[in-house]
């Protein structure tokens, strides 16, 4: 091992076990001594994810529960063929699947490329001029094909004084240059319009970034099965609503599946590391999250449950699905979704429902 790895394992551990010692409140609790050694030898988990499922604050018999990411993600390997990987991992197959099967998804209006690429209808863009074409007045937003957790996503902003696009304000000429670093990186970049939340989701958020829905999902014979949602939420200027452990300073919301209230609001209280706490109201609009309603909660729920029935392959999914306005659409297929923004979600581990649907 790398004496650089070796620093930060130990960094980790240390921060883990300053937590564990700070929950020490009585004699009962003195187990938090070798707690996050414990947690790692034992069950796998990490210290950095003992912080992460708070689980000095937890009862000790309730640590087997909680799951570890990759893992899971084995299971779900062998219980997923090839083809259906396929079609969730690319974008754009996605997209035109879901267009073939009659399922709500968010909008493709052309694909940045390299060169031709066979097999969709999409436009393709090759050059300055072709984004101007494209590209009129508006707001777009931009991610890689292959892309995963918000890396690489970014907002275009045209207007009468040009491209605005990550800190920097140039033509199309400029901004074409920039496109073409990135598909040295990957397939194609595709174009979408900047999807706008439902009210009710904007009245907690007062941000422009768009918050969606991670909805899970498990093919139980003939039925499809809603196992658990949660909601990203956005704060701030932040363009994407991944949670990324706290580090994004965005929250995470669980959702009732029944009646589509939100029954928990988490975060960070630190970008470095995470110190999870409740959050019941929005840091920057105030507006309370607990018991909101999800708008259209019936059609997501029936909207996943279509999209899961046309992929056969699937036994588990990780839908992500964007209120809008106009209703829900799907944004991506995920077959190998993480498990961690659940745990954190409903504070809780996962292991029995994930065990219910998926045999070891």
């Amino acid at each position: 091992m790398k004496l650089s790895r070796v620093i930060n394992v130990l960094s980790e551990y240390t921060r883990a076990q300053l937590y564990a010692v700070s929950s020490i409140k009585k004699p009962a609790d003195l187990h938090l001594l070798w707690g996050p050694l414990h947690a790692r030898t034992k069950w796998g988990i990490g210290a950095k994810n003992f912080s992460l499922y708070s689980l000095a604050d937890v009862p000790r018999a309730t640590w087997d529960k909680y799951l570890v990411n990759e893992p899971l993600k084995t299971r779900y390997a062998r219980i997923t063929t090839l083809e259906a990987r396929k079609l969730a991992d690319d974008k754009v197959l996605f997209h035109d699947h879901c267009r073939a099967h009659g399922v709500a998804t968010a909008p493709i209006l052309a694909l940045v490329t390299p060169g031709e690429r066979a097999g969709t209808a999409i436009p393709h863009v090759y050059s300055p001029a072709a984004m101007a074409r494209l590209f009129v007045p508006g707001r777009y937003f931009l991610k890689p094909s292959d892309g995963s957790h918000g890396k690489g996503n970014f907002s275009l902003c045209v207007d009468a004084d040009g491209l605005h696009w990550s800190g920097r304000h140039g033509t199309y000429e400029d901004f074409f240059s920039y496109c073409a670093e990135i598909l040295q990186r990957t397939s194609a970049l595709i174009v979408q319009p900047c999807l706008m939340n439902h009210q009710a989701i904007r009245d907690i958020t007062h941000a422009r970034g768009l918050s969606t829905i991670r909805v899970v999902t498990f093919r139980k014979g003939d039925a499809i099965d809603v196992a658990a949602a949660c909601l990203r939420i956005v704060v701030g200027d932040s363009e994407v609503d991944n949670f990324s452990h706290g580090e994004s300073g965005n929250l995470v919301s669980a959702i009732d599946v029944e009646s589509g209230r939100l029954i928990t609001a988490i975060g960070s209280r630190s970008r470095r590391w995470p110190r999870m706490v409740d959050v019941p109201h929005h840091p920057a609009s105030k507006a309370r999250i607990l018991d909101v309603r999800m708008p259209h909660w019936d059609e997501v729920i029936a909207l996943v449950r279509k999209a899961h029935g046309t992929i056969g392959g699937l036994h588990t999914v990780g839908w992500d699905v964007a209120i809008t306005t106009e209703g829900p659409l799907i944004v991506e297929a995920n077959w190998r979704y993480d498990v961690d923004i659940l745990q954190v979600a409903y504070k809780k581990g996962f292991r029995e429902v994930i065990d219910g649907y998926i045999a070891t």
